[in-house]
């Protein structure tokens, strides 16, 4: 697994070597080397399984913009947030076919037909576009904290906290949100900044908040007695497990 650098932009936490104001942005003409295009994905309910799955076999049918499920999986335990029963991370080549395969009826766009106007009567989501570095290797019962960060409030406490609680991770991979796909807006929950942050196992993941550096790095952000007044967030705890790549893929 190729090691990254812990850095901190104005951007928000990254694990990346970049130069600092680089943005992803889904006009750019040309994908900085190295990066890929994910959807981060916080499944809160799934209504109706029969057509949700139907409509995943079919999406996962699609080979057009080179999307690929690298992650599907039964959250563990929400640790903070709105609570979520899966999550899943899809990997583009490229930021821009993230973004394009949505609306593409030759692509996604037919499987997601299959969910319904409103969509919401089969599936509650949010689904968001980042641009980030290759996720390392994926190893069975690997665990990972998948967050969507929704508002930072104060970026100097924020930014404090991530500089101390980021290495305590294995691996990082996170960016700033360059698209929304569903979820955002008055009646939903918008997301400006998504992570996954890889651990040995799920259990190091929910043991993570009662650690003694994880307490000292919320300490550092002013987040010791609550975060509310920081950063809105959802916070995920999975693990990693093959089988659950086949469920997503029937």
């Amino acid at each position: 697994m190729a090691e990254s650098t812990k850095e901190l932009t104005d951007e928000g936490a990254k694990v990346t070597t970049t130069v600092e104001g680089s943005d992803a942005t889904a006009a750019a003409p040309a994908e900085p080397a190295g990066k890929k295009g994910y959807w981060i994905i916080h499944i809160l309910a799934i209504k109706d399984e029969q057509k949700f799955f139907a409509h995943l076999s079919l999406a996962n049918s699609k080979t057009k913009y080179g999307g690929k499920t690298r992650i599907f999986a039964p959250v563990k335990a929400t640790l903070k947030g709105d609570p979520v029963a899966y999550c899943a991370v899809i990997e583009f080549p490229s930021v821009q076919a993230a973004i394009d395969c949505w609306d593409d009826e030759s692509d996604y766009a037919e499987a997601r037909a299959l969910l319904g106007d409103p969509e919401t009567d089969v599936v509650d989501r949010r689904v968001c576009v980042i641009e980030a570095d290759s996720l390392p290797e994926l190893k069975p019962g690997q665990g990972f904290w998948i967050n969507h960060v929704h508002a930072v409030k104060i970026q100097d406490q924020f930014m404090a906290y991530a500089g101390q609680s980021i290495p305590l991770f294995s691996s990082a991979t996170m960016g700033p949100v360059v698209h929304q796909h569903v979820g955002a807006g008055a009646t939903s929950y918008t997301v400006a900044f998504a992570a996954l942050f890889g651990l040995e196992s799920a259990q190091a993941g929910l043991d993570m908040p009662a650690s003694d550096a994880y307490t000292a790095a919320k300490a550092a952000g002013g987040m010791a007695e609550g975060e509310d007044d920081v950063v809105d967030r959802t916070v995920c705890v999975i693990e990693y497990d093959q089988q659950y790549d086949q469920l997503a893929a029937k």
